[in-house]
């Protein structure tokens, strides 16, 4: 097959900007899309760069914050160790801990006193959300690009493509295997990058891995990566020159708004048109790896732009017509149905639940402290936590009814999460401790604890085995007028009591919210 790079380059010119300024402008919507949430290249985009430095999440460390910051992740267990035997490593880790999660650092920064008190707190948590959204970008950022590739590729054959099939690879059927493919290849990639020439190479080599796997998200990592190494044998030169010609075009990504609009969408426009161009190689229709990963018989004519105006106007009026169907939402839905409770049974639920998670807190500080204390946050006999995570379990969790070992170990998880939230948001906003596990064996932080996160466990199977049903059947057994205004007046009495903590301060004193 022969690469004429004029070809190349005047088909990306036409696929890009023939058909019209409307369907340019949703191709640069949709790149400053996959730019913005940092699942493609060109999120590197100036323009990008700015609203990322606008929201704060590229914005350098507070000085004062960072050394403090540094200070202690420099002193965890995995850290300190990896410092003394490798310097530059460990010192390259921390300086990425901190770059990637300034936006962090600027929330507790909102709070000195609490960033002064709790160092260790605040290393640690960075430290995590730093790993988690590491994984994340690895894991899920990558895997979403595949949304704008499968996009641009069929913007390729006609003018118009409907804003939903970038959702398109994403049926839950292809996630997971689609998620191991895109795995493999960044962490190829990876390994080989090091030694620079072999990244270079491999990059080259591999590049038209997530093009096929845009087109069939069924296909696996080995297919993909054979059968990427065989479309560009003997063009990866070709390949890199191809881009090296549109060294005028990559250069206006340096100008805001108009590197997005031109470069972002143009680069990405010519990745796509690598592909097609040695999808079409004769040398690969022999082969059965090829058959099985080239599916689209949509994507085997000639581009959109190059054809002529009686067969642009046909596929105006025919749009074509893919194997890879949209992504139906509503196939996600549970297999038992809507929730069998109504708004008003969730409201009294989440005030009975309220009320109990009361009645208990009150009555186990009477039992220790021999004395009445309102325990709950606000002045009324209500703890919201309770409320919460009791609707909460029975919204979520309903539907593993079926499974109570199931429900159990979910519901401990919830409760675990909603807890340790909870605790951490009244600590970091008023400096007070609503209660603390630090003399309990398994807690965390003080914020939950084994026993407790157990006891939780048990009150959300009664929860959804016996207080749910009864409540629903009590709450339909009171007249329509009775239950919807019993429901209101619950709903203004709460929202005027969190009103009036608003204004006054929260409950505090002997036994609640104690001063840190």
């Amino acid at each position: 097959m022969e690469w004429s790079y004029r070809d190349v380059r005047s088909n990306a010119l036409l696929t890009t900007f023939h058909r019209g300024w409307r369907a340019w402008l949703k191709l640069v919507a949709v790149c400053s899309i996959f730019a913005f949430i940092g699942s493609t290249n060109s999120s590197q985009a100036s323009f990008i760069d700015g609203i990322d430095h606008l929201i704060g999440s590229g914005t350098p460390l507070q000085p004062q914050n960072a050394k403090v910051l540094i200070s202690y992740l420099s002193r965890l267990p995995i850290l300190s160790e990896l410092l003394v035997a490798h310097p530059d490593l460990g010192q390259h880790i921390i300086n990425s801990i901190t770059e990637h999660t300034s936006w962090l650092v600027h929330i507790f920064a909102l709070n000195p006193r609490y960033f002064a008190d709790n160092p260790e707190e605040v290393a640690v948590v960075v430290a995590v959300v730093a790993v988690i959204s590491s994984l994340l970008r690895f894991c899920v950022l990558n895997v979403i690009a595949l949304g704008q590739y499968r996009f641009i590729m069929e913007s390729r054959f006609s003018r118009d493509v409907a804003w939903r099939r970038m959702l398109a690879p994403f049926h839950l059927h292809t996630l997971l295997n689609m998620i191991r493919v895109m795995v493999c290849y960044h962490a190829a990639l990876l390994l080989w990058w090091p030694t620079i020439v072999g990244g270079i190479y491999k990059s080259l080599q591999y590049r038209m891995v997530p093009y096929l796997l845009a087109e069939n998200p069924e296909i696996g990592w080995r297919d993909a990566r054979r059968l990427s190494i065989r479309m560009t044998d003997g063009y990866k030169w070709k390949m890199l020159l191809t881009e090296l010609s549109f060294i005028y075009i990559v250069l206006l990504r340096a100008i805001p708004v108009i590197g997005l609009a031109v470069e972002v969408p143009l680069f990405e426009v010519l990745q796509t048109e690598f592909y097609f161009t040695l999808r079409s190689n004769p040398a690969l229709e022999d082969g059965s790896l090829a058959s099985r990963a080239f599916v689209e018989r949509a994507f085997d004519g000639e581009p959109y732009a190059c054809l002529r105006q009686d067969q642009q106007a046909a596929i105006d009026a025919n749009q074509p017509v893919y194997l890879l169907k949209d992504l139906d939402v509503r196939s996600r839905r549970a297999k038992r149905g809507p929730l069998p409770y109504s708004v008003i049974d969730l409201i009294y639920m989440f005030f009975v639940f309220c009320f109990v998670g009361w009645v208990w807190e009150v009555s186990l500080h009477l039992f220790q402290a021999h004395e009445f204390v309102n325990r709950g946050t606000l002045y009324g006999p209500w703890i919201p936590i309770y409320g919460f995570g009791g609707a909460g379990i029975i919204v979520l969790l309903d539907r593993y009814r079926e499974s109570p070992t199931r429900l159990f170990v979910m519901t401990v998880g919830l409760c675990a999460v909603l807890e340790y939230l909870t605790s951490f948001i009244l600590d970091f906003m008023f400096n007070s401790s609503y209660w603390d596990y630090s003399d309990m064996m398994f807690n965390l932080n003080g914020r939950i604890c084994l026993a407790g996160l157990l006891a939780f466990g048990l009150g959300g199977l009664l929860a959804t085995y016996v207080a749910a049903p009864a409540i629903s059947r009590g709450v339909g057994k009171l007249p329509p007028r009775v239950r919807n205004v019993g429901a209101m007046a619950l709903t203004l009495t709460f929202l005027a009591d969190y009103a009036y903590c608003m204004v006054h301060g929260f409950n505090s004193g002997a036994g609640v919210g104690e001063d840190l």
